[in-house]
């Protein structure tokens, strides 16, 4: 009979975690065949782009990043339970993106994970700031983002 103790609920709750960090840091487009080992049907996916509910949609978004960034790379930097569903991750992803020019686009961001009681993802809530780690390398608006930047940090 498996045991109900907080230290094996700890430990089951672990476990998840790890099993998602290990996804995500060796993740290749053939991978996304074992999204649903990792996701829930009505995963809720939140970025600063996105907010949907469904693994279809989230399919979609992850296969649609694979045909705009090639050397794809997620490395976790930290991560740790925060609760007895959900986790924190720190990460930086890398890559080059077609559409950003021919330099490597390096995103420093965090999710946060909440798990369901099967263990797979129920929530995943990307936070990372578009407007510096994306926006302002576009040409045009980067600039004008820039120039607002630097007048608010004028005190």
């Amino acid at each position: 009979m498996p045991s109900t103790s907080p230290s094996s609920a700890a430990s089951h709750a672990t476990e998840n975690l790890d099993r998602f960090v290990s996804y995500f840091e060796g993740m290749q487009q053939s991978d996304l065949d074992r999204l649903n080992q990792i996701y829930a049907e009505d995963v809720h996916f939140v970025d600063p782009f996105s907010d949907f509910t469904g693994l279809n949609t989230l399919h979609g978004v992850f296969e649609a990043m694979f045909t705009k960034m090639r050397d794809y790379r997620l490395a976790v930097l930290e991560c740790g339970m925060i609760s007895d569903d959900s986790a924190f991750v720190r990460w930086r992803m890398s890559g080059y993106v077609k559409q950003l020019g021919k330099d490597l686009w390096v995103v420093e961001g965090s999710s946060l994970i909440r798990f369901a009681g099967d263990g797979r993802v129920r929530e995943h809530i990307d936070f990372w700031d578009a407007a510096s780690q994306m926006y302002e390398r576009l040409p045009v608006i980067g600039w004008v983002l820039r120039k607002i930047r630097g007048k608010l940090a004028q005190h």
